[in-house]
């Protein structure tokens, strides 16, 4: 495995890694909010915003490593009944498709991300933050699970991994 693909594999873990931390965080504030809430009555007003946010570091930061193990959602009852001289250009399409469709997708956030920052714009919340760190998360995981699938697509045995 070259240089670029084994630091693509590690940023993946690291974002997984992030993504883990976020949802141990995220139960434990609200957790917290319930016992704050019906225990103590004293509710906060920023650990259910803070959940909110680290939904999106949840999300967007398992994304990559999810898609590099091919373990999202997949309906593959067309692939599956296939001979397999023509399942694995068929894989190589939809890896393909996968690709554009989060580069797209992650270009279009990602504008969005650094407007966000020019115009400094904030939450619409109790406590606002700025929005354009959690668009960037949003636009990374894409652009990284575009990178997965494209790497699944010129992969010698596609849907092996």
């Amino acid at each position: 495995m070259t240089m670029l693909p084994r630091l693509h594999d590690v940023s993946s873990r690291a974002l997984f890694a992030l993504a883990g931390l976020a949802l141990v965080g995220a139960t434990g504030l609200y957790l917290f909010e319930v016992a704050a809430r019906y225990f103590f009555n004293a509710p906060t007003t920023w650990s259910l915003e803070a959940v909110q946010y680290a939904l999106s570091v949840l999300i967007f930061g398992a994304l990559p490593e999810i898609t590099k193990r091919s373990a999202h959602v997949a309906i593959d009852i067309v692939p599956t009944t296939l001979p397999a001289r023509w399942a694995s250009p068929l894989s190589r399409v939809n890896h393909l498709a996968g690709m554009l469709a989060c580069s797209l997708a992650a270009w279009i956030v990602a504008m969005e991300a650094f407007k966000q920052l020019d115009r400094g714009l904030l939450t619409n919340a109790a406590h606002p933050i700025p929005r354009w760190w959690i668009t960037g998360m949003i636009a990374v995981g894409l652009f990284s699970s575009a990178i997965h699938f494209a790497r699944h697509a010129i992969d010698r045995e596609p849907t092996a991994r």
